[in-house]
């Protein structure tokens, strides 16, 4: 959690950003295209720390291939989520897919500037180990 508390506010701003630009250029469409384009990026990027920390501090051999299963699973349900969105549910009469692709793609640079700058300045001990036999 603590990783995703500096995140997770800018990134709200900048959803709120882009649902105002939907906004005033495309009116109510625009708006829930940008809010929905921006939660599924919350929710598919905020779900790797809540879900992967505890597995890998369980068992950190493990970690790598519980990250990919994990990445996996995401990768299909966001396709899932948005095939029942624009082809199933006719979203795309309520919901500006130009805002939702903006948002989208706003927020998950957001996320992931924020993340790396987070990474930067943690302070995690590195142990430099001699290569004498």
């Amino acid at each position: 959690m603590k990783t995703l508390r500096p995140v997770l506010l800018p990134v709200a701003v900048v959803a709120l950003l882009c649902a105002i630009a939907g906004g005033i250029a495309t009116g109510g469409d625009g708006i829930l295209g940008a809010l929905l384009g921006a939660a599924v990026v919350v929710l598919f990027l905020g779900a790797t720390p809540l879900v992967l920390t505890p597995m890998v501090k369980a068992g950190p051999m493990l970690s790598l291939p519980i990250a990919l299963g994990f990445l996996a699973t995401k990768s299909l349900a966001v396709l899932i989520v948005l095939v029942l969105l624009f082809d199933v549910g006719n979203a795309d009469k309520h919901v500006d897919s130009t805002w939702f692709g903006v948002a989208a793609i706003a927020t998950s640079l957001a996320w992931t500037l924020l993340q790396v700058r987070g990474f930067r300045h943690q302070r995690v001990p590195t142990y430099d180990l001699d290569n004498r036999d």
